[in-house]
């Protein structure tokens, strides 16, 4: 064999070394990089939830104000049918 065949053969094995270790490097990382996404999901929908909240707490106090205010005009319009009848 010649140093040059040798050569390619080691080279060839340097190469196959490189992508294992390429890939091997990579499923390592995996576990890692799923952790953060769902860490930084479950941050994103925390703030989500958050906003939902406050967005649910005005639309309650909305609603009793205008409950407050439909009660209000009902008694005054009963108020004047009874004394215009």
């Amino acid at each position: 064999m010649e140093s040059t065949e040798k050569l390619a053969i080691v080279g060839s094995g340097f190469v196959v070394a490189a992508v294992g270790l390429g890939i091997l490097g990579a499923a390592l990382m995996a576990p890692a990089a799923l952790s953060w996404g769902a860490r930084l999901l479950e941050h994103r929908a925390d703030g989500i939830n958050t906003k939902l909240h406050g967005a649910s707490k005005t639309i309650g106090s909305v609603a009793g104000t205008l409950h407050r205010s439909f009660n209000a005009a009902r008694r005054a319009g009963i108020s004047e049918l009874r004394r215009g009848a």
